[in-house]
């Protein structure tokens, strides 16, 4: 028997006991070892369970099926907590052959029950993800409503203790942009200029026109927070331009 072995954090699961990529493998190792089995691991690390797209070693594991005769994970979680990405990938086990086991749960898709208890404990594991996304949001609203942050990262801004502090030599940099793009009128001839003279984003990236265009329609830059692009507040942090020079950047067609 040949094991396709599956593991997953989330960057929210690292830090916590129990769900670590190496107890999962530990765990998971000891398994095949036991029943003399042969395996490959495939490792996602920091990764949403939210779908399977961006998963690279998943869309490995999925794309070389007729590898294996088993699919091995610690939890249903762990491979997916969407329903409609489970039930998928049911469907490919199923048409490859494959024997899908999630070991903390002791679910075994060769046992009568198997299939049924996955489509169970998905939906939970679904619910759950959505009220903790609602749960994030509502938080984000609170946040928004007092005027605090609700950016993550934002060049010209460091954050401290959850408060935008100007970061002096990044806001000279937003205020050159602001001021360039006035005058120019492109967002490609700007960024082209703020290359030149090695200027770099917050990640030390090198800008683009899509970047440059970010920038200049942020108001946060003049003042205010926006909740979803939808709703405009004053913050509570200081301001790196004035609002006269925002609009006439943003006056530009």
């Amino acid at each position: 028997m040949k094991v396709a072995i599956y593991t997953r954090v989330s960057t929210q699961m690292q830090a916590e006991k129990g769900v670590s990529l190496d107890a999962q493998k530990n765990e998971l190792v000891e398994y095949c070892d036991k029943n003399n089995y042969d395996y490959d691991i495939f490792e996602d690390a920091g990764i949403s369970g939210k779908n399977i797209t961006k998963r690279k070693e998943l869309q490995k594991l999925l794309n070389n099926l007729k590898n294996y005769d088993i699919v091995l994970c610690y939890k249903l979680s762990r491979i997916s907590r969407s329903v409609k990405d489970m039930a998928n990938m049911l469907d490919k086990f199923q048409k490859n052959n494959i024997r899908f086991i999630s070991l903390k749960e002791n679910i075994d898709t060769e046992q009568a029950t198997g299939k049924l208890l996955i489509y169970v404990i998905s939906i939970c594991a679904e619910i759950e993800r959505d009220n903790i996304s609602e749960f994030v949001k509502m938080a984000k609203k609170q946040q928004f409503e007092s005027g605090k942050v609700t950016a993550k990262k934002v060049i010209g801004y460091d954050i401290v203790n959850k408060q935008l502090v100007v970061n002096k030599k990044e806001a000279a940099i937003v205020k050159f942009i602001f001021e360039t793009y006035s005058n120019t009128h492109n967002y490609y001839q700007t960024a082209k200029i703020c290359n030149t003279k090695g200027f770099k984003g917050k990640k030390g990236q090198q800008f683009h026109a899509s970047s440059i265009k970010t920038i200049i329609q942020n108001q946060i830059y003049c003042g205010f927070n926006n909740f979803h692009n939808q709703e405009i507040k004053k913050g509570k942090h200081q301001a790196i331009i004035t609002k006269s020079l925002y609009n006439k950047a943003n006056s530009i067609a």
